[in-house]
C-alpha cells in the first residue's frame, strides 16, 4: 500500500467515516505519484503552455497543436522505466502502446514514434540484456502496429545499469472535425473497449511510485498485446463520429480513468465493476479497478447503435460498464452491492520536500592530452557512436511518410501529405548536464532539441519534456527536479516554445539515485519537406561554421572519454543567439547540401558524423572556425552552444574546408592534427 498514513486520515476525515478496501485501493492508485503528481504539480504549473497555435495544452491525454487552419498535430511522451527494469521486453513493448493510445484519445491517426532510451554500458551483463529486450520489445510492438520509430537518442551511463530510462513519444495528425466533440452530460455511456481485464500491471502505478529493491513482482508489469493495439487504432478512426470523447485505460487503469473523467466533465459517474469483460473470471472488484491491463479504452457516447457496429465489425470486445449522473461522486458497484462511493472532489494532497543544493565537482586544470588518441577516444564512445544495430530493428518507413530516417539528418522529418507540409521532431537529453547543474543542464537540452529541429528544416512550434529523477525524499533530488522545471520554463519562454505536455518519474535508483534525466522533445512545422537538411556534404562541398567556440569542456564527452571525469559546468545558453539561428536558416533554405548542429563531442565529432554519413571526406583547418580560447583541444572538444555546419556551393558562417577524398583531416594552418580514412571513422562510429 502506497498510501501514508496521513493520507488515509485525510481521506477518512472527508467521509466521515472508514474506507472500504475497494476505496483504499483506487486511492492507493489514483494518489500515486504516478498519477496525481502530489509532489511535482505546483512546480510543474510554472512552464509556459499557451500559444495562438496550441489547441489543447496540458491535463489530458494528448495536447492539440495548429499545424495549418484546421489541420491538428498532437505528440505526447511517456515514462515506463519501473517495468523496463524488471521485464525489459513487455515494460518497453508496452510503453509504446501506452503512448500511442493517447495520441488515439484525440481521434488522431499515430504517424511515428520516437524513442529516448538510457542504459548501464554494454560491458556489463545485466545492462546489455535490458538494453537487447528494450530495444526488442519496441521493435516488436511498433513494427506490428504498423507505425514508425523514427527517431530517437540512445545513451550509456553506468548510473542506469539497473534503472534504464526507456521514453516513448508518439506524433499523430487529426483534422479539427474529427477530433471527438467533447460535450460530455448526465446519461451519457461510460463504455470499456478492447482486451479483457486481467491480472497484469495490478497497482502498477503504485510500483512506479517507489525505489525499485530488486524483489519486484512481474504481476505489477502489464503485457503487450500489439495485434489488438493495431486493431484499436482502425477503430478509432472510423469511430471517432460516433463518441464524445476517448481516455487510455492506462497508469490507474479504471480508478484513475473514472476520476479524471468525472473532473474533467464536473459530473459524477456510476459503474458496475462487475460488467467489465475480463481474461480471468475469478478477479475481484479491486483487480478489476486497479489492474493496467494493456490495449484498452474508454469510449464515452449516447449513440451506442453506432458505436457497436463498428466495434463488431473490428471485433473488439467491449463492457456498457456505466454512466455519467448529476452530482460530483463516483459510486462503484459489484454484483448490486455498493464497493465505494467517493466525492470526485476528494484529490491527492500536495506534498513538500525538503529540498538541498549541492556542490558539484569543478573542473580541475587539464594537460592537453595527445590529440589523435584524444579524437579516437571520443569519435569510439558508445554515445557518439552511429546507433544503426538499433534503429534497424525498426520500420522506420511504413506509412510512407519518413523524409528523414534515422541516422539521416539531426531530426526525423514526416510528411503529412498535405501539399509539401512536414514536421520535424527530435528529443535530446544530457544526464551529464542535468547533473552539474539542473537549471542549466535542462535548458541545455531544450536548446539541443530546438536547434536540431532547426537545422533539419523545421521552425519550432511546441516541446514535451520528461523529468526522471531519484527519490523526492532526498533533499538533492527534488533540488534537481525543481531546478529541471525551472530550467526548462526559462527556455521555452525565452524562444517562445510552449510546453504543451510532459512526464515525470520519481524514484529512479539502486543504492544511489540516478543523474537527473531531463528529455526535450521538440516538435516545428517543415514548410517544404523537399527542403530538409540531411547531415551530408557531397565531393567538392565547401564547408562553413556559425557560431563561436568557447571553453566549455564541462560535462564534455571529451572530458569523460579523455579524463575519466564528470566537472565543471555545462555550456552557456544565449537564446537571441539560438532564435537568430533560425532566421538564418529559414533565409537559407533551399540553398544549401547539408547541415548539422555541434554539439557531444564537438567539431571533433561532427566533422566525422558529416564524412561517414557521406562516405567522403574532408580537409578542414579548424582554426578558421570562430572560437575564444587558445587551446586546440578546446575549440575541437568544446560543446558551445549556437554553433552549426552548413555544406553545399555556398553557405552562411565562416568557410572552413572542403569536401572530398578518402581521409579526414582536421589542421590547424599548415599543421596537421588529425588524418583518419573514412572507412576507419566508420567503424570507430559504429555502435
Amino acid at each position: 500500500m502506497g498510501l501514508t498514513e496521513s493520507e488515509i486520515n485525510i481521506a477518512k476525515s472527508v467521509l466521515g467515516r472508514e474506507l472500504t478496501e475497494v476505496e483504499l485501493a483506487l486511492l492507493n492508485s489514483h494518489w500515486s505519484e504516478h498519477c496525481s503528481y502530489k509532489s511535482t504539480r505546483r512546480w510543474l504549473k510554472q512552464l509556459p503552455s499557451k500559444a495562438p497555435w496550441v489547441v489543447r495544452g496540458p491535463g489530458t491525454d494528448a495536447p492539440l497543436v495548429e499545424i495549418t487552419p484546421g489541420l491538428y498535430i498532437t505528440f505526447k511522451i511517456e515514462s515506463h522505466n519501473h517495468p523496463s527494469a524488471v521485464d525489459p521486453y513487455n515494460g518497453a513493448a508496452t510503453g509504446v502502446g501506452g503512448i500511442i493510445r493517447d495520441i488515439l484519445t484525440v481521434g488522431a491517426k499515430p504517424i511515428g514514434l520516437l524513442v529516448n532510451l538510457h542504459f548501464g554500458e554494454l560491458d556489463n551483463p545485466h545492462a546489455e540484456w535490458i538494453a537487447t529486450n528494450v530495444v526488442r520489445g519496441i521493435s516488436d510492438y511498433g513494427n506490428r502496429v504498423g507505425v514508425p520509430v523514427v527517431g530517437g537518442e540512445t545513451w550509456f551511463d553506468p548510473d542506469f545499469t539497473h534503472t534504464p530510462i526507456v521514453l516513448a513519444t508518439c506524433v499523430g495528425l487529426v483534422r479539427a472535425e474529427e477530433v471527438p466533440k467533447g460535450g460530455v452530460k448526465a446519461g451519457d455511456l461510460f463504455i470499456v473497449v478492447g482486451s479483457g481485464a486481467d491480472r497484469s500491471g495490478l497497482a502498477g502505478s503504485a510500483f512506479a511510485s517507489k525505489t525499485l529493491s530488486g524483489e519486484e513482482d512481474l504481476g505489477a508489469v502489464q503485457v503487450a498485446d500489439p495485434l489488438m493495439g493495431k486493431r484499436l487504432i482502425d477503430l478509432v478512426q472510423e469511430a471517432r463520429h460516433c463518441v464524445k470523447y476517448i481516455k487510455d485505460l492506462g497508469g490507474g487503469g479504471l480508478a484513475t480513468a473514472a476520476v479524471e473523467l468525472a473532473e474533467w466533465f464536473n459530473l459524477g459517474l456510476e459503474l458496475r465493476l462487475d460488467a467489465v469483460h475480463t481474461a480471468d473470471r475469478d478477479m475481484g472488484p479491486v483487480e478489476v479497478l486497479t489492474g493496467e491491463t494493456q490495449e484498452r479504452l474508454v469510449f464515452v457516447t449516447d449513440d451506442l447503435e453506432c458505436l457497436a457496429k463498428l466495434l463488431d465489425k473490428y471485433d473488439v470486445t467491449y463492457s456498457i460498464v456505466g454512466k455519467f449522473v448529476e452530482g460530483g461522486r463516483l459510486k462503484l458497484l459489484w454484483r448490486g452491492e455498493t464497493v465505494a462511493d467517493l466525492p470526485i472532489s476528494l484529490t491527492a494532497p500536495e506534498v513538500e520536500w525538503a529540498e538541498a543544493s549541492y556542490n558539484p565537482p569543478e573542473l580541475p586544470h587539464l594537460p592537453q592530452p595527445p590529440l589523435e588518441k584524444a579524437i579516437d577516444l571520443v569519435l569510439s564512445s558508445p554515445n557518439v557512436a552511429k546507433k544503426e544495430s538499433i534503429y534497424r530493428k525498426f520500420d522506420f518507413d511504413v506509412g510512407v511518410r519518413t523524409v528523414l530516417k534515422p541516422g539521416e539528418g539531426d531530426a526525423a522529418v514526416l510528411k503529412l501529405h498535405v501539399g509539401n507540409l512536414g514536421v520535424a521532431v527530435k528529443g535530446d537529453a544530457n544526464p551529464r548536464y542535468s547533473y552539474l547543474n539542473p537549471r542549466l543542464g535542462a535548458a541545455n537540452v531544450f536548446v539541443k532539441a530546438y536547434r536540431n529541429v532547426v537545422v533539419a528544416g523545421g521552425w519550432p512550434l511546441a516541446a514535451v519534456d520528461s523529468i526522471n529523477v531519484g527519490s523526492p525524499a532526498r533533499p538533492e533530488v527534488y533540488w534537481q527536479f525543481k531546478e529541471s522545471v525551472l530550467g526548462i520554463a526559462e527556455a521555452a519562454r525565452s524562444l517562445q516554445v510552449p510546453v504543451v505536455g510532459g512526464k515525470v518519474s520519481l524514484y529512479n535508483e539502486w543504492q544511489k539515485p540516478i543523474k537527473p534525466t531531463v528529455v526535450v522533445v521538440v516538435l516545428g512545422k517543415v514548410d517544404d519537406v523537399s527542403h530538409v537538411n540531411r547531415a551530408v556534404w557531397s565531393d567538392g562541398d565547401k564547408i562553413y561554421t556559425m557560431g563561436v567556440t568557447r571553453d566549455e569542456v564541462g560535462g564534455s564527452e571529451y572530458l569523460y572519454r579523455v579524463f575519466g571525469l564528470v566537472a565543471g559546468v555545462p555550456p552557456a545558453v544565449d537564446y537571441g543567439v539560438e532564435r537568430e539561428l533560425l532566421n538564418v536558416m529559414t533565409k537559407w533554405r533551399g540553398k544549401i547540401r547539408g547541415a548539422t548542429d555541434v554539439g557531444l563531442g564537438g567539431y571533433a565529432v561532427a566533422f566525422a558524423k558529416l564524412a561517414v554519413n557521406s562516405g567522403v571526406g574532408a580537409e578542414i583547418d579548424v582554426c578558421k572556425a570562430h572560437s575564444q580560447t587558445s587551446r586546440v583541444d578546446f575549440l575541437l572538444f568544446s560543446e558551445s552552444n549556437g554553433r552549426l555546419i552548413t555544406t553545399g556551393e555556398e553557405g552562411p558562417g565562416v568557410e572552413v574546408g572542403t569536401a572530398g577524398g578518402e581521409e579526414l583531416v582536421y589542421k590547424c594552418g599548415s599543421t596537421i592534427l588529425y588524418r583518419r580514412s573514412v572507412s576507419e571513422l566508420t567503424k570507430m562510429m559504429t555502435l
